[in-house]
């Protein structure tokens, strides 16, 4: 019998021109015992995404927990597009298995973000220590074990 993984969050982002894109990850089951620590480990994640791309929040949901912002506020800079992604990769800590979401409106404003030269991450950068953190402590694996980050890509 397969893990079937119930949690999820979701995220909508707006870019400058005020179109959006959503992306998901999955994460743990909410509990009764257990929503307290997750609704942190989930404010933590969606801060920390906030913190490495440039879009406006248009919506985040969890199993139970769902803030809608409305009327959509546009992103204030003209460099936030969500065709401008950050390609997340993370690795199942038991099976192994390779998995990815591309988070939109990546900041590319921010040259501390990138490694020297390239399109990758700076894995040093304090922003991008605490999106891994936050991303290791609320995602899972499409099979419902813990993860870990690889890398983060910039795509355009």
């Amino acid at each position: 019998m397969a893990v079937i993984n119930e949690g999820r969050l979701r995220l909508s982002l707006i870019d400058y021109d005020g179109q959006k894109r959503q992306f998901s990850f999955d994460a743990t089951v909410l509990t009764a015992a257990n929503i307290a620590a997750q609704i942190i480990t989930h404010d933590n994640l969606i801060a920390a995404i906030m913190d490495v791309t440039l879009g406006t929040k248009d919506f985040e949901e969890m199993v139970a927990d769902r803030e809608s912002i409305r009327p959509a506020v546009l992103a204030a800079a003209a460099s936030a597009q969500v065709n401008v992604e950050w390609v997340v990769t993370y690795v199942d800590d038991v099976t192994t298995e390779v998995s990815n979401v591309r988070v939109p409106t990546a900041d590319i404003t921010d040259t501390a973000l990138f490694a020297v030269n390239s399109n990758l991450w700076n894995p040093l950068d304090a922003k991008w220590v605490t999106f891994k953190a936050a991303f290791e402590a609320h995602v899972l694996s499409p099979s419902g074990n813990s993860v870990t980050l690889q890398q983060v890509a910039l795509l355009q």
